[in-house]
């Protein structure tokens, strides 16, 4: 079950409407896929496959009157052992918005998607992100909850310069933070429950024919409160991270590179609060390149890599695990074919070195994670709009 307010039962997104032909807008998608791994047991669970990959979303726009629209989704997700199934809304507020010359103005309020890089406010809906799974180096699937849906308030800016847009967000609030994240981390819910105290961030982003850039940046902290049964301590987790994001398009051919770092803070959880705060340099970044061929069909090669602590030289020392838990590098090949508009099939397999993004975060198991590692993934999605 789902802590979250019976107002808020957040999940999955589709993307936002920024087109107002008529008052009512309806689409949605569902997307049922196929996970193997061999040596580790993230997202397949003990199985070593899983076919509890499953997505879905209906989401609705209404523009009552002129300035002032209306959103909201209900969305399915299960994804494997990262994250339990349920319908909940994936955003649902309310938006202002006014003309201003060849740009625009706005603001929202109430549930909604982050903009970190170039796809996590897109990040569920298999037609509009790059792969299945996401470079997990920037978008890591584990700590979503601490990061995704946004309840607050968002000021918003579009304007053309350049031949092209930028687009630009001011955000706070809270994050919407589930028994996923609580599992992911610590590796069972009853061991204690985490919760939001702040998120805020900034993001800008600029596009034209061939050319995108964006940077963003995000402080996000979130508290953590143990149950009898677990030998942890009270204490908090602060993120703050800056996303640099880049894409290029020539032809029939793109590449695109986004990069992270930042800090993350733990105050207790490990040691008691009165200790001193553990700091963890973190960086991570990817290489995608991608071809276009005939016959609506995509091929791309990535390479992800992610460094938990990049100041640490001692995290076998330190830790008591295998240093491979401090890092890694993932290698992947993968397809994607549009059969026709509302169609998609994708497949796409991972070569992989380390285990710093594989659950659970605090308490890895060498016995069940393997240094190197493989997974395949398959999935077919459908779409449709009115």
């Amino acid at each position: 079950m789902k802590r979250v307010p019976s107002r808020f039962l957040g999940l999955v997104l589709l993307v936002p409407f920024h087109s107002w032909a008529s008052e009512w807008q309806f689409n949605g998608f569902v997307g049922q896929g196929y996970i193997a791994a061999d040596d580790t047991q993230f997202v397949v669970g003990e199985d070593g496959s899983t076919f509890n990959i499953t997505e879905g979303a209906f989401a609705v726009s209404w523009k009552p009157i002129e300035h002032i629209r209306i959103a909201s989704a209900l969305s399915y997700r299960q994804w494997g052992s990262l994250a339990e199934g349920g319908v909940n809304f994936d955003y649902l507020f309310v938006e202002y918005s006014h003309q201003v010359g060849e740009g625009m103005l706005g603001i929202r309020a109430g549930r909604f998607k982050n903009e970190t890089g170039f796809y996590s406010s897109t990040r569920d809906v298999p037609f509009t992100r790059p792969s299945i799974m996401l470079p997990q180096s920037i978008y890591s699937d584990y700590f979503r909850d601490a990061q995704l849906h946004i309840e607050g308030a968002d000021l918003f800016g579009m304007h053309q310069i350049w031949n092209g847009a930028l687009d630009w967000h001011v955000s706070v609030g809270k994050v919407d933070v589930t028994e996923d994240l609580d599992r992911n981390v610590l590796g069972s819910h009853k061991l204690g429950s985490f919760e939001s105290d702040r998120y805020c961030a900034a993001d800008i982003e600029f596009q034209n024919d061939s050319l995108r850039l964006g940077i963003t940046y995000y402080d996000a902290e979130i508290s953590y409160h143990p149950s009898r049964l677990a030998d942890y301590y009270p204490g908090e987790i602060r993120m703050q991270n800056w996303v640099f994001s880049g894409q290029f398009r020539y032809m029939n051919f793109e590449f695109t590179t986004e990069y992270m770092t930042g800090e993350r803070l733990i105050n207790g959880l490990i040691f008691p609060s009165m200790a001193d705060e553990l700091v963890d340099n973190g960086i991570g970044y990817y290489f995608d390149f991608r071809a276009y061929l005939p016959h609506e069909v995509e091929l791309f090669v990535r390479l992800d890599k992610h460094i938990d602590d990049a100041d640490s030289k001692d995290f076998e020392a330190i830790t008591g695990l295998p240093a491979y838990f401090s890092y890694t590098d993932d290698w992947t090949l993968g397809a994607r074919w549009f059969l026709n508009n509302d169609w998609l099939l994708a497949a796409e397999y991972h070569w992989v070195e380390g285990a710093s993004w594989v659950t659970p975060i605090l308490v890895p198991d060498p016995s069940t994670q393997s240094k190197h590692w493989s997974m395949f993934a398959l999935q077919l999605s459908y779409r449709f709009q009115w």
